[in-house]
């Protein structure tokens, strides 16, 4: 049972890659798509619940939504038409994040993988970014979750650069912080 959140965060690897061999849109790719998102909801609170929370669970959740979240585009991108634009501002995010694991490495010493109710409800938006795409104009959608993302992003640098202290992975909030 203590690893159980892991195994289910394991699979969102598993779900990930088998992603990656669906066309597009298509029944397999939602339903890989689907359980790939399941696991993401429901690692953590079991985690909780059985009280097996550790840094490496956190650390592997983060790198398995990094991972799902590439999945996504690697499947996606190529049939759907994005601007110059569309791939800088995606580009732009992940570069992000690495300057945000970098600087609460220095700062700290240590990665740490925020869980706060921002980076929460972004993550919603971008893992359905295939939904999203559906209705909307890719580029407008693209834009839209980029400036989410760098929202978040600009919590996370002001989390770690006004922390006295490490600050808790599961900090709910910058306010929280002040």
């Amino acid at each position: 049972m203590k690893k159980l959140p892991n195994i289910i965060t394991g699979l969102r690897f598993v779900f990930s890659i088998l992603m990656l061999f669906q066309e597009a849109f298509s029944i397999g790719f939602f339903v890989f798509f689907a359980l790939a998102a399941i696991t993401d909801i429901i690692d953590g609170p079991i985690a909780r619940k059985l009280n097996v929370s550790s840094k490496i669970g956190a650390i592997l959740d983060s790198i398995a939504d990094i991972f799902f979240a590439l999945c996504i585009i690697v499947v996606v991108f190529p049939v759907i038409e994005l601007t110059l634009l569309s791939y800088l501002l995606v580009g732009g995010v992940f570069f992000c994040k690495i300057i945000s694991i970098i600087f609460t490495y220095v700062r700290f010493k240590e990665i740490i993988s925020y869980h706060t109710t921002l980076i929460r409800v972004a993550a919603w938006f971008v893992f359905s970014f295939p939904i999203w795409v559906m209705f909307f104009n890719e580029n407008i959608v693209v834009l839209v979750l980029s400036i989410l993302m760098y929202v978040v992003y600009t919590e996370e640098f002001l989390i770690t650069g006004l922390s006295k202290e490490k600050p808790s992975a599961n900090i709910k909030s910058v306010f929280h912080k002040l």
